[in-house]
């Protein structure tokens, strides 16, 4: 297994924990009206003041909506990088061949050092990548 298969992951179910997060985290529209947790339907906990042109329910239901189209948007760009990320690995057609010493791609690995690992030959005989 590569470095990539390993880590890219981790960081998509990071990203939807984000966002489930986001969509589970109370807010207040236009500091004046508490409103609930988007994704628990983003009800008013409170009422604006009587002068005023904000209406608590429809307000801060357009914004749990709109936080929840963020969230979810984020989420399947997360999954979309990350799937096209791992599919795209670099693995070269000398490694997959079995022709470890021709693999033209790992010297990025030597000039950058740790930095160029993930960037470089991903053959699992190079710098201990299973």
């Amino acid at each position: 297994m590569t470095r990539q298969q390993k880590i890219v992951p981790i960081v998509v179910l990071a990203v939807i924990a984000l966002s489930l997060v986001w969509a589970l985290i109370p807010f207040k529209f236009a500091d004046i009206v508490d409103c609930g947790a988007p994704l628990l339907g983003a009800h008013p906990k409170n009422g604006a003041p009587g002068t005023s042109f904000i209406d608590p329910k429809v307000d801060c239901l357009s914004k749990g909506k709109s936080r929840l189209s963020v969230s979810a948007v984020a989420a399947f760009l997360a999954v979309l990088a990350g799937t096209a990320i791992i599919s795209f690995k670099p693995v070269s057609s000398a490694c997959t061949a079995g022709n470890h010493d021709d693999c033209r791609e790992w010297w990025l690995a030597v000039a950058l050092g740790d930095a160029g690992n993930g960037l470089s030959c991903q053959c699992e005989c190079h710098f201990g990548v299973f």
